[in-house]
């Protein structure tokens, strides 16, 4: 595998802290990590589609890197984590593009 591509892992903190209108927000804490980035099969888009989620894309990363982030900044797009496979030192990421989000790479 070549790791040639790059992505954020976004964590959210356990506690909130409340904004100027006393709203809860919670700080994201992100780690740069290497990544390979791979198609979706038809049968994964299937059968995501089935539970009403829609994967964009798969990022392969190391699994000592992961720590159950819910969040991946990739090429400059948002992502959600809908699902982990562990494939023996590596996690794949399944991600969904967060609506109306941005990321920060």
């Amino acid at each position: 595998m070549r790791w040639n591509e790059d992505c954020t892992l976004i964590s959210l903190s356990e506690e909130p802290t409340l904004d100027e209108l006393l709203q809860p927000t919670y700080e994201e804490v992100g780690i740069e990590v290497s990544c390979n980035k791979r198609s979706l099969t038809r049968s994964e888009y299937y059968f995501a589609s089935q539970a009403n989620m829609n994967p964009s894309m798969v990022l392969e990363v190391h699994d000592f890197e992961y720590d159950n982030q819910v969040y991946v900044d990739f090429e400059g797009v948002r992502y959600e984590v809908i699902k982990t496979f562990e494939n023996g030192d590596i996690i794949e990421l399944t991600c969904e593009v967060v609506k109306n989000g941005t990321g920060s790479n």
